[in-house]
């Protein structure tokens, strides 16, 4: 479980600074305007607006301005017993950074972690919880991405983000690549490095569980929902379906009937 101790947002002037100590617990930066230098056992890393930082507990960490300018952070200070709820971050508690693409996300998500925190609800606690487990999940993702450089995975995962709201479109790899002002070639390229999928193998995927969720949920028929998910013929349709699911649409739907009958 994991216990927040102090949750705030700070405007800090120029003058502030952080003394060298060792950290009696966990700390989850976000910096949301300006900049400041901190230094963690060491070593010194820049920060900017938009910057996240996990802090260990147990090393010896100090920060100061290294500008003439204010600055403003989130800052939340906890502790943690468990498993590791399967995130590396808090199991082997090493330094992490990332600069999201999604940094407006990480703001909003910080800013509401804040509020539960003032608020000492009687769901508080729990509440926290899940957020910071949130926002740890999302750095460990960032920061510990295979092979690839920080600018390359937030590209892939920009591309993610638009694929999922636009997935009922025709999503041609030309217009994904000049949404990220790269060639196709390229961003076929480092799609499928940091996924492991081509982004065609990717949006069928997507539009298929979108395809499974209306055969089980709706009252449209396969041809409707072909028809609603941009496929052009629902031939190709049920050839999709049986790729990614290994059935057919109608022989999905009966299934489904006999779960229903069996659970009734």
């Amino acid at each position: 479980m994991i216990e927040p101790l102090s949750v705030y947002f700070e405007h800090c002037e120029p003058d502030w600074q952080v003394p060298s100590s060792r950290t009696n617990n966990h700390i989850l930066l976000l910096i949301t305007e300006g900049s400041l230098l901190y230094v963690v056992d060491g070593q010194s890393h820049a920060l900017r607006k938009g910057d996240v930082l996990f802090i260990p507990q147990g090393v010896v960490r100090q920060a100061y301005k290294h500008t003439n300018e204010a600055h403003e952070m989130y800052a939340a200070h906890f502790r943690y017993q468990g498993d590791g709820e399967q995130l590396p971050l808090l199991s082997d508690f090493r330094l992490r950074y990332a600069h999201p693409y999604n940094a407006d996300y990480f703001t909003m998500r910080f800013s509401l972690l804040s509020q539960h925190w003032l608020r000492k609800s009687a769901c508080s606690n729990t509440i926290c919880h899940g957020i910071l487990l949130e926002l740890l999940a999302l750095l460990n993702e960032e920061a510990d991405s295979p092979s690839l450089p920080s600018k390359s995975y937030n590209l892939v995962l920009h591309l993610q983000t638009y694929i999922l709201e636009h997935y009922r479109e025709p999503l041609p790899v030309a217009e994904l690549a000049a949404l990220v002002e790269r060639t196709p070639n390229y961003v076929s390229s480092i799609f499928r490095r940091a996924t492991g999928q081509t982004l065609s193998d990717y949006i069928q995927q997507i539009r298929i569980s979108a395809a499974r969720d209306l055969l089980t949920n709706s009252r449209m028929n396969i041809g409707e929902i072909s028809e609603f998910l941009g496929f052009c013929e629902q031939s190709y349709f049920n050839k999709v379906f049986k790729k990614v699911t290994g059935t057919l649409p109608s022989a999905y739907m009966k299934e489904k009937v006999q779960v229903w009958k069996e659970l009734d």
